[in-house]
Parts: structure tokens; C-alpha cells; sequence
């Protein structure tokens, strides 16, 4: 398992807000939960605009920062105002051939306020040491016409849709890298890409990402994250992918994610966030909101079993009505910690027909300080696969509004499984314990149904 990180965001005063958020009602968590994560329409008319945040604009404002290029100076050799070299910063020119131009080894970029389109992608490996940062910078990208898979075929951006791609599985970037102060606009008709897939061996920080309006192409979502070695360290924190995307059948994308078996037709990677398989470093995400993304919100394994060794935190996190999952781990000593998870909103039956709140995957997990609440049941509350070595669930709340579902599933196959503390609430229906637990195995401990001790 790898250390930790300390992190001043596990000080003791954002713990007890946190814990202090977990003890409200369950019906005034929900309300505010659906206030802050969701914009009166999907389609943007209501999204506050780009650019700078402030309380009567944008919920997130106290969780999206610019960055400051000065407190970065001193760590490259190299710092480019972009605006001066070129980039146009009103957004009507494509500003790819200037970071194609500036982008090199030891060199921080950084974006004045403005708005900055990108027409094509920029990809980089084998470099070390590089920083992208916006000062309350405004990303967008050119007109879509047409799009097949995770490539634009037709409009103004083409090629694969991302902005940017720094290292590879193979050849990750080395040294430093810093992301981030971008408000991403997706607003309007086929809008959203991925904004960063990132593989390093080294030490990386994303952060102050938003988005407005809905990722609507069906492609790839916001972030992939790899810690691809097992020294590299990544840290996601203050990222705001509240408004989620579609899954690809309602966008104007033509890929069809295999034509057969049970999971036909899924978005595939149209996730929050992902890693990858053969993840072996470390990975915290925190502080983040991600709202309803067809292919789970946070997706943060730490590799595959026989392929990635990796280790994952998500601590103090906000996630809502993703498919498959809302937050869904694994890896080597991975844990959930002080998060909220509810699910109020359903895909329907159309596409999807589950939306699990935490899903444990495979190796050494835990989940602590954590709520669930359900006023949409759709899926299992909290899943422990079979794949499982070894889980810890600790101190955890599940509320289950109107509709039967199981709070907890134990898969037969767990190695070793502990359940402590762990409080079920079903307002509305009176469930009894043989409705919401299954347990294959897993030692329970203090176990509570609607006030009273199960077991």
C-alpha cells in the first residue's frame, strides 16, 4: 500500500464541517444536495455564465479558485503569458497552434482571463516538468458537426476530442505538472470533451476545473488520471463536474459500444473520472462535486486485479445520479472517507436501470464518515464485490426513501469483510432487515434499522 499524502484538507476543521453536514435531516441533505448539484435546466438556459465566480453566480464559488501564476514561478524555467504570445483570448480564433508552439519541458503556460478555443488536440510525451493554468480562463472547443467514438470527424475541432493529452501508459510525463483555473463551457448543442488524460511518473496537481452546461458528445468525460508508476503521486481537489453528460444515444455521436450481452449499449468512459488499468502509483481526489454521468461519476480503481497496483482516496466528495455507480474504488488500501452520495434523478430504464451509489471492486477498501441517501432508488447502496480481499465499513448512513432496495451487499466471494456502525433509514416503507442487508460473510457490528439495533 503506498503512504498518504498529508493534506490540509484532512484538518480537522473540514472533518467536523463535514461530520456536521452528515448529521443534518436526511430530506434537508437532499434539498440542498439537489440545490447545489443540478441547474434548472439541462440544456444551459439557467447555467450561470463563464468566467469569474462569485456567490451570486455559481454555488461552487467557494470551491473554484483561479491559480495564480506567481506561486508557480520559481518551479519552471520557463513561463509564458499566452494572451502575449498569441493565444486570442476573446475566443474566436483556435489557440492550438500557439500552445503547440509554447508547450515544452520546464514551461508553465498559463491563460489570462479570456476565453480560449481549441480546434484540435494537444498531445505531449516525454517531456518533464510542465504547468497549464488559467487565471478564471474560460476553455472551450470548435463546432462539432460529427463525431464517431472518441473522434471529430466533421466541424471545426478535429481529431480526437481532447484538449489535452500529457503521457502516456507506456511513457508517462516525468516531473511536475500542474492543471487547472479553467471554467470549461459546455453550453449549447454538442459540447463537452475530455479536458486532460494524464499519465505521470511523477508528481501532479489538477484542480479548479468547473464545467457549465452538459458534456452532450458521448464521448470520453472530463479527466483521466494515471498515476502510472508506483512513485507517482496525483492529486484531483476543487473540481466542480456537477452537471454530468448523456450517454451517447442522446448526442449526435454514431459509436456503438458493443452490439451484444448484457451491458450493450452503455456510454462506456463517459465517467467523471477514471484511471487506468495498469495504475500503480497514488491517486487523491477531494474536495469535488460530480453530478449524473452515464458511466459512473467517480471511477477510481487503482488498476486491475493481476494488472495495477494502485491506491485511491476520495475524501470529502459530493457525487449524484451516475451510472453505474457514484463512486466505485479498488486498489491496494483504498478507502472512501467523509463523502455524500444521493441519488434522486434516474436515467430510466431506456438505456441504464441502476444507479449504485458505492461499489467496492476488488483489493483493500474501506468506507468511513460517509451518507447515502436515496429518494430514487435504483441501485444497491453500498456493493462489495467479489473480487474484494478485505473491506472495512465504518461509520456509515443509508437512507432509502419510498422504494425497497438493499442497502448492503457482502458478494459470497469477499475474502474478509467488517461492518461497524452502519445506520439504515426507509422513510416511507418499514423495511425489514432480510430487505435491505445480504450478507455473504462480512462480521456486522452495531447495526441499526429505522432506530433499532439489528445486529
Amino acid at each position: 500500500m503506498h503512504d498518504r499524502e498529508s493534506s490540509t484538507q484532512d484538518s480537522n476543521d473540514v472533518s467536523a464541517h463535514r461530520r456536521t453536514f452528515l448529521t443534518t435531516g436526511a430530506s434537508a441533505g437532499v434539498t440542498a444536495l439537489v440545490g447545489c448539484l443540478f441547474p434548472a435546466s439541462t440544456s444551459g438556459g439557467n447555467v450561470p455564465p463563464a468566467g469569474p465566480t462569485n456567490d451570486s453566480t455559481n454555488a461552487t464559488s467557494g470551491n473554484f479558485r483561479a491559480i495564480d501564476p506567481k506561486q508557480w514561478r520559481g518551479e519552471f524555467q520557463n513561463v509564458v503569458n499566452m494572451a502575449k504570445a498569441g493565444a486570442d483570448p476573446t475566443g474566436e480564433q483556435d489557440v492550438s497552434p500557439v500552445i503547440q508552439r509554447e508547450i515544452g519541458s520546464d514551461t508553465l503556460l498559463y491563460f489570462p482571463p479570456g476565453r480560449y478555443k481549441m480546434n484540435s488536440q494537444v498531445r505531449r510525451v516525454g517531456l518533464r516538468n510542465i504547468g497549464i493554468i488559467g487565471q478564471n480562463a474560460t476553455l472551450a472547443h470548435g463546432r462539432v458537426d460529427a463525431i464517431h467514438g472518441f473522434d471529430v470527424t466533421a466541424g471545426e475541432f478535429h481529431g480526437p476530442a481532447q484538449h489535452f493529452k500529457i503521457g502516456i501508459p507506456d511513457d508517462p510525463h516525468r516531473g511536475k505538472f500542474v492543471f487547472g483555473g479553467f471554467t470549461l463551457d459546455w453550453r449549447g448543442k454538442n459540447q463537452g470533451m475530455q479536458v486532460l488524460n494524464h499519465h505521470t511518473a511523477g508528481t501532479s496537481e489538477i484542480r479548479s476545473l468547473r464545467q457549465v452546461g452538459m458534456h452532450s458528445l458521448g464521448c470520453q468525460g472530463p479527466l483521466r488520471v494515471n498515476p502510472a508508476t508506483e512513485a507517482a503521486r496525483a492529486r484531483v481537489h476543487n473540481v466542480d463536474f456537477r452537471f454530468g453528460g448523456l450517454t451517447y444515444q442522446k448526442t449526435i455521436n454514431t459509436r456503438n459500444t458493443y452490439d451484444g450481452g448484457p451491458y450493450a449499449g452503455r456510454s462506456w468512459a463517459t465517467s467523471g473520472i477514471t484511471m487506468h488499468p495498469t495504475t500503480q502509483g497514488y491517486l487523491r481526489v477531494e474536495n469535488s462535486l460530480f453530478g449524473g454521468w452515464p458511466d459512473n461519476g467517480i471511477y477510481v480503481k487503482g488498476g486491475h486485479p493481476g494488472e495495477g497496483d494502485g491506491t485511491v482516496d476520495v475524501v470529502n466528495c459530493v457525487a449524484a445520479n451516475s451510472q453505474a455507480s457514484n463512486i466505485r474504488i479498488g486498489g491496494d488500501g483504498s478507502r472512501i472517507h467523509n463523502c455524500v452520495v444521493v441519488t434522486d434523478r434516474s436515467f430510466g430504464d431506456e438505456f441504464y436501470s441502476e444507479q449504485r451509489p458505492i461499489r467496492l471492486d476488488d483489493g483493500t477498501c474501506k468506507v468511513s464518515n460517509t451518507k447515502i441517501v436515496q429518494t430514487k432508488p435504483t441501485g444497491w447502496s453500498l456493493t462489495i464485490q467479489h473480487a474484494v480481499e478485505k473491506a472495512v465499513v465504518k461509520n456509515v448512513e443509508v437512507t432509502i426513501k419510498e422504494t425497497p432496495m438493499t442497502a448492503l451487499v457482502v458478494d459470497d466471494g469477499v475474502g474478509q469483510a467488517t461492518v461497524q456502525d452502519f445506520v439504515i433509514n426507509t422513510p416511507g416503507w418499514k423495511a425489514t432487515k432480510a430487505q435491505v442487508i445480504r450478507n455473504g460473510g462480512a462480521t456486522l457490528t452495531n447495526v441499526f434499522l429505522d432506530g433499532e439495533q439489528v445486529v
